[in-house]
This record gives C-alpha cells, sequence and structure tokens, in this order.
C-alpha cells in the first residue's frame, strides 16, 4: 500500500475547594419556550460577535465540468492498494464545490490518549450528569449551531473561545478548573468533559481537545464523541 497524498436559563460554573459545581436551572432538562442557552458565552460576554458560517453551495454547472479533489487528511490525498490484480485507488469525492480538505478532513479516532466514545457511551454518561461526580457534556460548536439543535444536557463552548487567539481563552480553562501555577497550568480537580462538534470531518471538537492536553489537562477526564451530533441525528435519536 503506498500513501500519497461555534437566556431563559443561564448555567453558571463555580468552584469551590477547587472542585466544579455546575448550577442550572431547568437547564438540563425541561425545554424551554424561548431560545434555549446553556452557553459560556453568557457567562463571559451578553454581546458577543456573530459566529463564522461555511456555505455548501450546490456545484455550478462549470464545477462540473472539472474534476474536485478532496483529500483525505491534510497529509493523505489517496491510498493505493492492489486488489484482485488490480490496481485500486482509494479517494473521496467532494459534495460540492465548498467541500474541500482542509478544513473537512477526515478526523483521527484517537487523540493522545483520550478515550473516543459512541452513541451508546454518550448515553451512559448523560445519565450521570447530575450525581456528585463532575461531569460535563460540551458541544463545543458555533453559538448559532447550538441553538438551532444540540445533545440533551450539553452545554456550549464554542471552539472559537478556546482557541489560542481567543480572548477568553484563559477565562474559559479557569472555569475549567484550570489555574496557572508559576509559567504553567495546573489541572488537579476538574470535571470529566465529553466532548463533541459536528461529525467525523469537523476538526473543531479535536482541535480543542488537543489545546486542552497543551495546557496539560489530564487526558484521563477527557471523552470524545468523534462521530458528532450528524451521526447522533442520523441514528434517530433526541436533539433539543
Amino acid at each position: 500500500m503506498v500513501i500519497r497524498y461555534y437566556k431563559p436559563t443561564i448555567i453558571s460554573i463555580l468552584f469551590l475547594h477547587s472542585n466544579l459545581y455546575a448550577s442550572s436551572t431547568d437547564c438540563l432538562s425541561a425545554p424551554q419556550k424561548e431560545e434555549q442557552g446553556c452557553s459560556i458565552l453568557s457567562i463571559l460576554e451578553k454581546n458577543s460577535p456573530p459566529p463564522f458560517e461555511i456555505r455548501e453551495d450546490l456545484l455550478t454547472k462549470e464545477d462540473s465540468k472539472k474534476e474536485i479533489e478532496l483529500k483525505i487528511t491534510k497529509e493523505i490525498d489517496s491510498v493505493e492498494i492492489i486488489h484482485e490484480n488490480q490496481k485500486i485507488v482509494i479517494k473521496r469525492n467532494p459534495k460540492n464545490s465548498q467541500h474541500t480538505c482542509p478544513p473537512f478532513c477526515i478526523e483521527p479516532m484517537n487523540i493522545k490518549g483520550v478515550t473516543t466514545v459512541g452513541e451508546l457511551e454518550v448515553l451512559s454518561f448523560i445519565k450521570e450528569l447530575k450525581k456528585e461526580d463532575a461531569k460535563l457534556l460540551i458541544d463545543i460548536r458555533t453559538s448559532k449551531e447550538y441553538k438551532e439543535h444540540t445533545i440533551p444536557g450539553a452545554i456550549n463552548i464554542p471552539y472559537t473561545m478556546l482557541s489560542n487567539k481567543s480572548k477568553y481563552q484563559k477565562d474559559v480553562l479557569k472555569l475549567l478548573g484550570g489555574k496557572i501555577v508559576g509559567e504553567k497550568w495546573e489541572f488537579k480537580h476538574v470535571p470529566t468533559l465529553l466532548i463533541f462538534g459536528t461529525d467525523e470531518e469537523s476538526s473543531n471538537a479535536s482541535q480543542a481537545i488537543k489545546i486542552l492536553l497543551k495546557f496539560s489537562y489530564p487526558n484521563k477526564r477527557v471523552l470524545f464523541y468523534r462521530a458528532g451530533i450528524e451521526n447522533w441525528k442520523r441514528l434517530g435519536l433526541t436533539v433539543y
């Protein structure tokens, strides 16, 4: 084989004696009549800038006349294999003219010791949310996407707030239990996070996890739902 290649109800995250306590008024239970909200944006800033959007236009006639290449990952264009004496090139077919890699690359299954989970594990995690052990189900997508629909029980921490360019990065890390000791971040008594994004092509969840690990958030306290909300919906599971 040759390889070629982000109101009625506001969640308040409080810390006491280095332990996380998430208190929310019906935030994780009954649906609200108005616009839902369990976004960390409501904690840090009321007037937040609008999230960016990615348009996915259909192929134009001109586009259809030429072959559009879609990489598998940033490093891999295709994989060649001999199958029944024939050379087969495994590659991806784009959905439309905007479907390119990056940003729509296939994300890895494993991230530096973080456990990747499926839908049954997410459901088990949701059942444990209101118990004593601190757990947070985090929708890492934009605030706009979160308000349209999310997995019940999830709070919203947009990836843009955790990215290296964000002015909120340190605030988010502190809200997740981190503190600066000398020149390094320390995470001792922190919640277990289950992080999800859109789907296997969305890098926001995996990038957010990598940022947390870079700041020394313990990988044993992070779970990754790689398939994301799109697969959750494909399986017919309830969204909020």
